[in-house]
C-alpha cells in the first residue's frame, strides 16, 4: 500500500527557492507526486509569494493554480475545523498547524511533510509528520 501524502505550504514553497538547491530538489520531487493539500496551503503559498517573495500577481497566481491542479484538494469542512480544535488541544499544536493536520487526517493521509512541525510526531496513530529536509 502506498502512503497518502499531504504537503504543508513551507515544503511547497521551496519549489521556488533560488538559494537552496538541495531543498528545492527535495520539494520538487515531493510536489511532483500526486499529493493532498488544503485551501489553507494554497492561500498561505499565495500570501508568501506576494508578500515575502515579492512576485507579481500573475506569477504568484500561476504557481498556486498549478499547485492546486496537480494535487488533491481536501475541503475545510466543519468536521475539519472541529477536528483541528481537538488536535490543537490534545497535541499542543499551533492553530493553523492543527488545521493542516486535521485536513491531512480527513484525507486519510499517512504522511504530512512539513518543515515547521514536530518531526516524527504521530497523530492519532495514523499520520506521521516528517521534515523532508532533515
Amino acid at each position: 500500500m502506498r502512503d497518502r501524502v499531504f504537503i504543508d505550504s513551507n515544503v511547497a514553497l521551496y519549489v521556488l527557492d533560488l538559494n537552496d538547491s538541495r531543498k528545492k530538489q527535495i520539494a520538487g520531487s515531493i510536489v511532483a507526486t500526486v499529493s493532498y493539500i488544503s485551501p489553507q496551503v494554497i492561500f498561505e503559498c499565495l500570501n508568501v509569494c506576494l508578500k515575502k517573495f515579492k512576485m507579481n500577481r500573475e506569477k504568484a497566481f500561476r504557481f498556486v493554480t498549478e499547485l492546486a491542479e496537480s494535487s488533491f484538494m481536501q475541503s475545510e469542512t466543519e468536521q475539519v475545523v472541529n477536528l483541528a480544535l481537538f488536535l490543537f488541544d490534545r497535541y499542543m499544536l499551533q492553530p493553523f498547524d492543527a488545521k493542516i493536520v486535521a485536513a491531512a487526517l480527513e484525507a486519510d493521509c499517512t504522511i504530512l511533510y512539513s518543515e515547521d512541525m514536530q518531526h516524527g510526531l504521530v497523530v492519532e496513530n495514523k499520520l506521521t509528520i516528517i521534515n523532508p529536509f532533515i
